[in-house]
């Protein structure tokens, strides 16, 4: 059975929607307001919004009455009645999707060009720059998706 190129640009589209979904789906509801709860982010990057203003930093350690933050050199203890919010860090992983991306990219890029050019008069040009195309489109949409939902995510509220 032959499928054209805008079929198999409407299955791309369709999983990238779906892999879109899965990753939004993952962060909701993971608001919390137990002090306690910020024992398991030691050694992540947070930041802490403070009365003062926000502070950056690596969690060092969360007492019951101050949370220890490195900043700047050295650890920065903030007292628990002048924390308002903490919010941990995303992870993005932008090289990973733009590899991955771009290679599915290149490999249906090929498969698309060998379909579509294969038997016509300079087929191997033809095929390189779909594939050279499709890479850079799978890099661009890898890059995309690597950037959405990615909000940071709030491990703590002053209530």
């Amino acid at each position: 059975m032959k499928t054209n190129r805008s079929e198999n640009f409407k299955l791309t589209a369709v999983v990238a929607a779906m892999v879109v979904l899965v990753t939004v789906s993952s962060s909701w509801g993971q608001d919390g307001n137990d002090f306690g709860s910020l024992q398991k982010h030691i050694n992540k990057q947070v930041t802490v919004e403070t009365q003062d203003g926000p502070i950056s930093g690596q969690l060092l350690r969360v007492e019951e009455n101050r949370l220890v933050v490195y900043q700047a050199g050295g650890p920065q203890a903030i007292p628990r009645e002048s924390v308002k919010k903490v919010t941990k860090h995303k992870s993005r992983h932008t090289a990973a999707w733009v590899v991955g991306t771009s290679a599915a990219g290149l490999g249906l890029g090929f498969l698309g060009g060998m379909h579509a050019f294969d038997d016509t008069r300079n087929a191997n040009a033809k095929i390189a720059t779909v594939t050279a195309v499709d890479g850079g489109i799978g890099a661009a949409v890898g890059y995309g998706l690597s950037r959405i939902g990615k909000k940071d995510e709030v491990v703590y509220r002053q209530e």
